[in-house]
C-alpha cells in the first residue's frame, strides 16, 4: 500500500503544479506566533519543551485521524488521508518545474524572477557571478531534493502520514519567526532536522552513486569526512552535495583553467543535476518494491 501511495503522489504532483500554492507553509508560522501568545509555561515555549509542544497537537490530530479511517470501509478513507499528507510534505515547491522556470527566466533575461528563484532554490541571496550561480544551483538541488522528495519518503515508510507531516513541520521550524526571539529554541529545531535527516541524506547519496559515477561518487563522499566537513553546515548538506557532484562528475565539466563550462552551457548542469534526481528517484522507487514484495511495507 505504501508504494501505491507514494506512486499516486509522485504522479499527482505532475498534474497539479498550478495548485502549489495550496501546500505553502506560512500557516506555520501563523500557528506558531499563536500559540506563542498562549499563556503557557516557559518550558512548553522554548528548547525541547517548545518544539516537542508545537509539534504534538498536529501530529496527534494526523495519528488519531488515521486510526479511526484505516478501520473504515476497507481502510479507503485511511488510504485518502496518507495521499493528502504526502501531497502536503512534498516541496512546497517543485524542483523539477522551478528549474524550468528558472531556464525560461534566463532566456527571458528576467533577472528579477532568476535571483527569486535561485533566492528560493538556495536558501540564500544568489550569486552575481554566473558561474558560481550555476554552481551554487547546482549543488543546492542535490541538497533540496532530499529535503523535498526523499526525506519525506522515507519517513513516510517508516512512521506513515504521521512520519510524512514530522518531517516536513520540522523543516520549517527552524525559519519560524519564534526562532529569531528564542536562540535556544532555534538550537533545538536544527537538531531536530539534523536527527531526521541523518538516514534519509545517506540513502540519498547512496541513490546518487547508483545512479551516477559510483566511483566519483564515493570519492567525493570520502573526500567530505576526509578534508572538506568543514565546508558544510551540516553532514547531511556535506554528503548529499560532495557525493551527487561526485556521481555527477562536476569537476570534468568546469575547465579548470578559465573557469567557464564547456559548450553545453550552464543550463545542462542544472538539467544533469535533475536527471540524477530522477534516476535516484527511481532507484529508490525499485528498492521500495523490492522491500514491499519482502513483506517489509
Amino acid at each position: 500500500m505504501s508504494l501505491s501511495i507514494i506512486l499516486i503522489c509522485l504522479l499527482a504532483e505532475r498534474f497539479l503544479l498550478e495548485y502549489q500554492h495550496l501546500r505553502q507553509t506560512r500557516w506555520i508560522n501563523e500557528y506558531s506566533d499563536w500559540f506563542e501568545r498562549q499563556e503557557l509555561p516557559h518550558w512548553m515555549l522554548n528548547g525541547f519543551g517548545g518544539v516537542v509542544s508545537l509539534l504534538l497537537p498536529p501530529l496527534l490530530t494526523i495519528a488519531l485521524l488515521q486510526q479511526l479511517l484505516d478501520e473504515r470501509l476497507l481502510g479507503i478513507p485511511g488510504a485518502l488521508l496518507a495521499i493528502l499528507v504526502l501531497l502536503f510534505s512534498f516541496g512546497p515547491r517543485d524542483l523539477d518545474h522551478q528549474i524550468r522556470q528558472l531556464h525560461d527566466a534566463r532566456e527571458r533575461h528576467d533577472g528579477e524572477l532568476t535571483t527569486e528563484i535561485g533566492r528560493d532554490i538556495i536558501g540564500d541571496e544568489p550569486p552575481s557571478d554566473e558561474t558560481r550561480y550555476s554552481h551554487a544551483i547546482v549543488e543546492s538541488i542535490l541538497e533540496q531534493a532530499n529535503r523535498r522528495i526523499f526525506g519525506v519518503i522515507f519517513w513516510f515508510l517508516v512512521l506513515g502520514p504521521v512520519g510524512a507531516a514530522l518531517y516536513r513541520l520540522a523543516t520549517c521550524l527552524p525559519n519560524l519567526r519564534t526562532t529569531a526571539r528564542e536562540a535556544d529554541f532555534l538550537h533545538t529545531s536544527r537538531q531536530l532536522v539534523a536527527i531526521l535527516d541523518w538516514i534519509p541524506a545517506r540513502l540519498t547519496a547512496a541513490s546518487y552513486a547508483i545512479a551516477g559515477s559510483f566511483e566519483d561518487a564515493l570519492y567525493g563522499w570520502r573526500s567530505y569526512h576526509e578534508s572538506r566537513f568543514n565546508e558544510f553546515s551540516s553532514s547531511a548538506s556535506g554528503i548529499l552535495i560532495c557525493t551527487g557532484t561526485g556521481a555527477l562528475r562536476l569537476s570534468t565539466l568546469v575547465d579548470s583553467d578559465t573557469g567557464t563550462h564547456p559548450t553545453e552551457g550552464q543550463r545542462y548542469l542544472m538539467d544533469a543535476a535533475m536527471g540524477l534526481i530522477w534516476r535516484s528517484l527511481v532507484v529508490w522507487i525499485i528498492l521500495i518494491g523490492l522491500l514491499t514484495l519482502a513483506g517489509w511495507f
